[in-house]
């Protein structure tokens, strides 16, 4: 019980500090040695290059998929230039918004700086409040807090910088501010907001919450001015005027009242949309045909890595196994007698007999003279033998008759088998004529039929 009275005294000093804070900020910056630091020199003239005056208002844009913010500054023309852009140390989630506190998602949308959400005394050196969740992100019940644009480079949802960064940064909202900006808008965008990038990510279920981003987005880039920004029917509107003059204000959860536009702006705003949206409906169509043909190579690749694979990885191979396998039917012909060599049995041969020779017959692949039958024997014999050692039927056949050896060693002779005729067995030549199977006799010559009486 002793420790309650002190637990209340400390909450309320801590709501007394914030309240302080809120009111004597410029107390406090002033306090802080980092926080009054001068601009730099280069900064200086980096604005008088460009028109513009150290204490004229600020814009700030950030594009979370380039990891850029930029700081945009009201030049002498009375509209708004780049100033300077700065590379984005780390930020929270992925593009999308911010849904609920703890999600580590850095949000998207329309802010507003005031000169309160500056502090001076940030544990990450630096840092503003962006100004989350504001009246369109309560109006979806979005929670979260104290997301922040900080030094230290490293995020847990907030938008990280280098302590030099936010150094410069938070110089340049602080002149703005001693120059009479009561407060500055911050644009947060998941990505640029071109028609390319809105056909890309065009099946992105935050796509209908971009398209109402763009619109914001379309009315500075016509104008370079700040776009007013109010929330009705849960849904950004920008540089609405209501013609009601009573109405001065809207309500981001009930129905918008009637409201115009200036007509100079919504002219502008509807050049620009309607060729975005032609140039849109023009990439998306590439993108779908390519989308295709990647589809289609894929299912291409998946099918024929799902064929079987062939013995060899030859079509050609495996057609020739197929004629040359084991159980292929023989070739009739000539041809299939060539291949498949017949093997006939051959008696035993009597003691002191010699057995006939076996006769190789060229059955098949005949020379042009046998068929017209004008060859010389010679011619006959020459090519019949030549062929029988290329292409013949061996045929074995047993010898009808048998023969006495001679005295002196014979000599072997091949007799060719004249077409169309039966094989037969030749003896083996004697010094004296033996007896020995008749051959057939040779078929006449053309020339011989043609002249009976010779010459």
């Amino acid at each position: 019980m002793v420790f309650k009275p002190a637990l209340r005294l400390l909450a309320i000093s801590a709501v007394a500090f914030g309240l302080v804070a809120c009111q004597e900020e410029h107390g406090l910056i002033e306090q802080n040695g980092k926080s009054i630091r001068p601009l730099r020199q280069d900064m200086l003239e980096l604005m008088a290059e460009k028109g513009m005056r150290k204490e004229d208002p600020i814009l700030v844009r950030i594009f979370k998929q380039d990891s850029v913010l930029e700081v945009w500054k009201r030049d002498k023309t009375g509209r708004y230039a780049l100033l300077k852009d700065y590379k984005i140390c780390a930020w929270g989630g992925t593009i999308g918004p911010k849904i609920r506190q703890g999600d580590k998602q850095s949000p998207e949308g329309f802010y507003t700086v005031t000169p309160s959400r500056m502090n001076p005394n940030s544990q990450y050196y630096l840092s503003y409040d962006v100004g989350f969740p504001n009246a369109f992100d309560r109006a979806y019940g979005r929670t979260g807090d104290a997301i922040m644009v900080h030094g230290a480079c490293s995020s847990a949802g907030c938008f990280a910088m280098t302590d030099a960064q936010v150094e410069e940064i938070y110089a340049l909202a602080r002149e703005a501010f001693a120059g009479g900006q009561p407060s500055f808008q911050v644009q947060s965008f998941p990505f640029r907001m071109t028609a390319q990038n809105m056909a890309r990510n065009r099946n992105n279920p935050n796509m209908p919450f971009w398209r109402n981003l763009k619109e914001g987005y379309d009315h500075f880039e016509v104008t370079k001015i700040e776009p007013k920004v109010d929330v009705c029917e849960k849904r950004y509107v920008f540089n609405a005027q209501p013609k009601d003059p009573a109405m001065s204000s809207f309500n981001a959860v009930g129905a918008c009242p009637a409201y115009e536009v200036p007509s100079h702006i919504a002219t502008l705003v509807a050049a620009k949309s309607k060729a975005d949206e032609a140039e849109r409906s023009t990439v998306i169509a590439a993108l779908d045909e390519k989308e295709r043909k990647a589809t289609q190579e894929e299912l291409d690749r998946r099918l024929e890595e799902s064929k079987p694979k062939r013995e060899g990885g030859s079509l050609m191979a495996s057609i020739f196994r197929s004629g040359q396998g084991e159980g292929a039917p023989a070739t009739t012909g000539s041809a299939g007698a060539a291949r498949t060599p017949i093997a006939v049995p051959v008696p035993r041969a009597a003691p002191g007999r010699i057995p006939s020779q076996p006769v190789e017959v060229a059955k098949a692949d005949q020379g042009v003279g046998s068929w017209f039958g004008f060859a010389s024997k010679s011619d006959g014999e020459t090519t019949g033998a030549a062929r029988a050692g290329a292409v013949a039927t061996t045929a074995a056949v047993p010898a009808s008759t048998a023969v006495v050896m001679p005295a002196a060693p014979p000599r072997p002779a091949v007799a060719p088998a004249p077409v169309g005729s039966k094989p037969a067995v030749v003896a083996a030549p004697a010094p004296a004529p033996v007896a020995a199977a008749a051959a057939p006799k040779p078929e006449r010559s053309i020339w011989q039929r043609l002249n009976p009486f010779g010459g």
